[in-house]
């Protein structure tokens, strides 16, 4: 085996797996809706079997990637220009995974480096492992949301920036300022951009603004996983110019072949036709704001999150210690420390896979357990 296979540690399974084994527990260690999909979508899916159910087109269905290029021209533009997406800058990928992956594998070698914020969702480090290309973690903002000195020498030595927003753990959404900052530092530098946008639609009283408008060199990750409650699916895409995408394909078809062709007629539907997303945010910002009073209820230290379905307070104590002992109490969460090395007294909370009755009773467990 490869050594760096053998050294990724899967150590966010231990969660999981010890809170699937405890009766009356809640879940906010899942991170994915807990709505199921919808059934306009369920049933596109089901018209969509009337095919023939072969391999679709490398790159995915033709629809899917018009209704893709349409969904991320809502947006305000792609790179500095603002030029309009078309179908051929979209690549459909086998979920937002199979996108990082695809452009990680093409574009990094061994001495490429990757930079990714501290902290951040597990996985942009686990690929780099996979991919065996160099990465490194630095915190991006300081508290008055300008990119951190330490951030920008990182940036500028990188071969790529890796930039999600809204943020999983986090929730933090960037501002249109901050969007511009570190896209035009990025082009700066010569350093290639992904703006990670899984959650671009699940934002609460702010606006989404894509890195990848002030970036030349640059590409949008998308997915229909959580945006739509369709992490199942395994549907996501990669938007950048046309002869990158043609360099993409070549991972994805050595890795996945092609896309799922009955997700991707699921996948159209949901696009189109999506009056579903606003009801769902709707309700996740309902248990936000819950989640934030029980929150400041046991002093604990946080930034209220702007986006996407997860909190990441501060707990004063070691993270996997506090975790693995609330486990016992009920209460499933995931600790900080494997997201990054400054957030090794933090714990994620996913308000999305939870209800708001579920939040009250894991709190009150909480208040007992602490207080």
């Amino acid at each position: 085996m490869r050594e760096r296979i053998e050294n990724i540690d899967l150590s966010i399974r231990k969660i999981s797996e010890k809170a699937a084994d405890q009766d009356d527990i809640v879940r906010f260690d899942i991170g994915q809706p807990s709505f199921d999909t919808p059934e306009h979508i369920k049933e596109a899916a089901k018209e969509g079997l009337e095919n023939k159910q072969g391999y679709s087109p490398m790159l995915g269905i033709d629809e899917l990637r018009e209704a893709i290029a349409e969904e991320e021209n809502g947006k305000i533009g792609y790179g500095p220009e603002g030029k309009e997406i078309l179908k051929d800058h979209v690549m459909v990928t086998t979920g937002g995974m199979g996108a990082l992956y695809a452009i990680f594998a093409a574009r990094l070698g061994d001495d490429d480096k990757a930079v990714f914020n501290d902290p951040c969702w597990g996985p942009y480090k686990m690929i780099s492992e996979v991919s065996e290309n160099q990465w490194t973690q630095v915190q991006y903002w300081d508290e008055d949301r300008n990119l951190r000195e330490e951030a920008k020498e990182e940036i500028a030595e990188a071969d790529m920036v890796v930039v999600n927003t809204p943020s999983n753990p986090t929730g933090y959404v960037l501002t249109e300022e901050q969007a511009k900052e570190i896209g035009e530092f990025a082009d700066e530098h010569d350093t290639f951009l992904i703006s990670d946008e899984v959650y671009h639609r699940l934002t609460y009283g702010k606006e989404h603004y894509s890195p990848a408008a002030y970036a030349c060199d640059s590409a949008i990750i998308g997915s229909v996983s959580k945006n739509h409650a369709m992490t199942g699916w395994r549907i996501g895409w990669i938007v950048d110019e046309e002869e990158n995408i043609e360099q993409y394909a070549k991972v994805s078809r050595a890795s996945t072949a092609c896309p799922p062709r009955v997700s991707q007629y699921a996948a159209i539907e949901a696009l189109q036709n999506d009056s579903h997303v606003e009801e769902m945010r709707e309700t996740y910002e309902k248990r936000r704001d819950l989640l934030v009073e029980r929150m400041n209820d046991l002093g604990w230290d946080f930034r209220a999150p702007e986006g996407a379905i997860y909190a990441f307070p501060e707990v004063g104590e070691d993270s996997w210690k506090f975790c693995m002992e609330m486990i016992e109490d009920g209460v499933a969460m995931v600790p900080g420390e494997p997201m990054g090395p400054e957030s090794d007294q933090n714990i994620r909370i996913c308000f999305g896979s939870t209800t708001a009755g579920e939040i009250s009773l894991a709190f009150d467990k909480l208040e007992e357990k602490i207080q």
